[in-house]
């Protein structure tokens, strides 16, 4: 009787301890999913500040001065914080106040751009694993989103000169071609068309930067659609 007794109170604590184990990964995993998801949303989000601070970092009018100071601001909320290292991502905030002292570095935007895409494509397959369906192809929306505004910032760039440089013409063409590849609509074929024809190729270039700069901002707005609308990022 003992015995019997004995063991069913063994098992049922083995069993409750069992139970006990299981709720606490749940717990954490849940916590974990959330904390992921939220750095997600914050990495799209500085995407997106970083594609225009970058776009207006060639820029040199009040207007646009001032638009990337308000940026400069955003960001730097927007990096405070970054949970980058305790989730196994890279400390990509360690490279900001180099950007905020060189707006116009294009090169050095564009690697901290491409650290986030990797960041933004590891948390959606882990959040894929854990079962977060909605967020899938986020990744592959980033990156069309990069190549637009990749070519937004050259070719504000290229709007300072009186001719297209080569080096700058060979950039877009790569880009354009690639764009009007990956099954372009009529807006983004016409802007391509015009950007071709009033700055790559122009004896003399009909373009100002800020022309640039807002000729692609319908074709970004489109593009930011389906992540303004994913139920699995709430932006």
């Amino acid at each position: 009787m003992e015995l019997g007794l004995a063991i069913a109170l063994a098992l049922g604590l083995y069993l409750l301890g069992h139970y006990l184990n299981r709720r606490a990964h749940r717990q954490h995993q849940q916590h974990l999913n959330a904390l992921q998801s939220a750095t997600l949303q914050r990495a799209i989000a500085l995407l997106q500040h970083l594609q225009k601070h970058r776009g207006l970092g060639a820029q040199q009018d009040i207007s646009s001065v001032s638009q990337r100071n308000v940026l400069a601001r955003q960001l730097d909320q927007l990096w405070l914080n970054w949970p980058g290292p305790s989730l196994q991502l890279a400390p990509l905030q360690q490279d900001w106040p180099k950007l905020r002292r060189h707006p116009a570095d294009f090169a050095a935007h564009c690697q901290v751009i491409e650290g986030l895409l990797q960041v933004i494509e590891q948390l959606e397959e882990r959040l894929r694993l854990a079962g977060n369906p909605p967020l899938q192809g986020i990744g592959a929306l980033c990156r069309s989103l990069e190549d637009l505004a990749r070519l937004r910032g050259l070719a504000v760039r290229a709007a300072n000169y009186q001719r297209c440089p080569s080096g700058l013409q060979e950039q877009m063409r790569q880009l354009c071609h690639k764009l009007e590849h990956s099954g372009a609509s009529t807006a983004l074929h016409q802007t391509l068309q015009r950007l071709e024809q009033d700055l790559i190729d122009a004896p003399r270039i009909r373009l100002a930067p800020r022309d640039c700069f807002e000729l692609f901002a319908p074709l970004i707005d489109d593009c930011l659609g389906p992540l303004r609308h994913n139920p699995g990022l709430g932006l």
